[in-house]
């Protein structure tokens, strides 16, 4: 039995990721259990026999304070070497330093998963660049990267200029999801509209979409878009909130509060396609349950993004420009032909690479290997 030690705040992608990675890993063979936040305490994690994994407990703060992440670390190096894991998984920017750091003191090998690095999120040229500077700096630990999608991958070897051997890829993925499963959705929303999820923030730049919604009225005036997902930790709600006013988009545009994942695939599935306007992405969930549910997409040409859309093919990349979002969005908005067309094609994309049932035989090889090395 190979224990896999995570380290992680579980919330977002990063939960669904070790949610998933936990249920259906062979858990005759691999046994999981996490370090996580106190204020993650309530959050339960089942694997593959449907056994809740074991859970530890210290507060890794997002923000860096040297005073507290020095005892962090010196609390997760008393954990770990009480825990004896065979394998360190951390993931995101401050777990993955604090737990490559403990690593290579108690030489136990270790992978990261950023979920998008961390500089990618720095909205001042500083800060971008002290943690870019981060990043690289572990080029140089025996750790290795394990990226969640090719445009991550491509980033950890052209950009940060990891050697090769030290980058694996393990594209998020999930379980195959039958349409007739899909509930009916409960809300109250116009006949046709188009889809986005993800709380208003800098990565997701909503008030991008809202811009570009005023330029679609132009042309098609009854142009309904629903956000999804504004209820928890939105810094840039009210942001949205004052655009949506300022163009008078009230009638266009619903937001919606986190609500339970079978009535957010319930307003998904019947959306014309979705959309997103992301500065930057790991791999969305949001995107693979989109083609999963055989939606195109109009999407911002950013890493993660990139990786689910294929130009032309099952949907649009476009710049971070509104005019040229707005386009894409008409002609795809106007033309069910086209629409019937890059559904199949997104369906397609989905069972070919995105299988989580499939692709899960990949992580479990990438574990062995990173054992024998």
């Amino acid at each position: 039995m190979i224990k896999i030690l995570h380290i992680a705040k579980p919330v977002a992608g990063v939960g669904v990721y070790i949610q998933l990675l936990s249920k259906f890993i062979d858990s005759s063979k691999f046994k999981n259990e996490i370090i996580l936040n106190k204020s993650d305490y309530n959050l339960k994690i089942s694997d593959k026999s449907g056994d809740e994994i074991k859970s530890y407990h210290l507060n890794l703060e997002r923000e860096v304070s040297i005073f507290k992440d020095l005892v962090a670390f010196c609390q997760l190096l008393k954990l770990v070497k009480k825990i004896k894991p065979d394998i360190i998984h951390c993931h995101s920017a401050k777990s993955g330093i604090l737990g490559r750091l403990v690593a290579s003191v108690v030489k136990i090998p270790c992978l990261y998963t950023p979920h998008a690095f961390s500089y990618l999120s720095a909205d001042q040229k500083l800060k971008r660049l002290i943690f870019k500077f981060i990043e690289k700096s572990f080029k140089y630990t025996s750790s290795k990267i394990l990226a969640c999608s090719k445009s991550e991958f491509n980033r950890a070897i052209k950009e940060l200029k990891f050697s090769k051997n030290n980058v694996l890829l393990w594209e998020n993925s999930l379980p195959k999801f039958s349409h007739n499963k899909v509930t009916k959705n409960k809300i109250n929303l116009p006949k046709n509209y188009i889809c986005t999820i993800g709380r208003p923030s800098y990565q997701k730049n909503t008030e991008l979409l809202i811009e570009t919604i005023y330029k679609v009225k132009d042309r098609i005036t009854d142009i309904h878009l629903v956000v999804l997902g504004v209820g928890f930790f939105s810094p840039k709600l009210q942001n949205v909130k004052n655009l949506i006013d300022k163009y008078d988009l009230s009638s266009n545009i619903t937001l919606i509060d986190w609500i339970d994942r079978k009535d957010i695939l319930a307003i998904l599935n019947s959306s014309y396609f979705f959309v997103s306007s992301s500065r930057y992405e790991g791999l969305s969930y949001a995107g693979l349950e989109a083609l999963m549910l055989s939606k195109p997409g109009v999407l911002t040409n950013v890493d993660g993004n990139k990786d689910l859309i294929e130009h032309n093919i099952n949907g649009f990349l476009v710049d971070a420009n509104s005019t040229i979002f707005a386009d894409k969005i008409v002609e795809l908005y106007n033309s069910k032909l086209l629409i019937h067309k890059m559904s199949l094609a997104a369906k397609k994309k989905f069972e070919n690479e995105f299988d989580l049932e499939k692709n899960i035989l990949k992580l479990e090889r990438i574990y062995y290997n990173v054992l024998s090395n």
